[in-house]
């Protein structure tokens, strides 16, 4: 009886990560990577919690998307990006930034805002605020 116990303890805990975890899915603005704020630069994300979970979005002049998994709670472990070649000079480096800094993510909290992303000793590393739903 025990084990039955703690079993279905152990399957509500991962059930309610899970849908914990599916809140996040929507559309979101980035408005900080790491101290600088990038609110005026066009960079958004998209995160698809389902079957396959998807991250994508616009990094200030490209297109980006991957897959990433949550192996457990509000960890995160994002995959390989693919992106657009275009080039813009007048953002190429903030984008490289931000690209950098999502390399770095494996964690993410839901605030009352949207998300802040963080790294792997817990820092906020992005803040994004979701869109309103049209």
């Amino acid at each position: 009886m025990r084990i039955k116990t703690i079993l279905f303890a152990l399957i509500a805990i991962s059930i309610t990560s899970c849908k914990e975890m599916k809140k996040i899915s929507g559309d979101y603005e980035v408005t900080i990577v790491g101290n600088k704020d990038y609110s005026q630069h066009d960079i958004t994300l998209k995160i698809e919690m389902g079957e396959e979970n998807r991250i994508s979005g616009k990094s200030a002049c490209n297109q980006y998307s991957g897959n990433f998994t949550n192996p457990k709670d509000n960890q995160v472990d994002i995959g390989m990006l693919m992106g657009t070649k275009m080039y813009c000079k007048d953002t190429s480096q903030i984008e490289r930034d931000y690209l950098d800094h999502l390399s770095q993510v494996t964690y993410v909290n839901k605030t009352k805002t949207g998300l802040d992303l963080l790294d792997k000793e817990g820092k906020v590393i992005i803040v994004a605020i979701k869109k309103e739903d049209k």
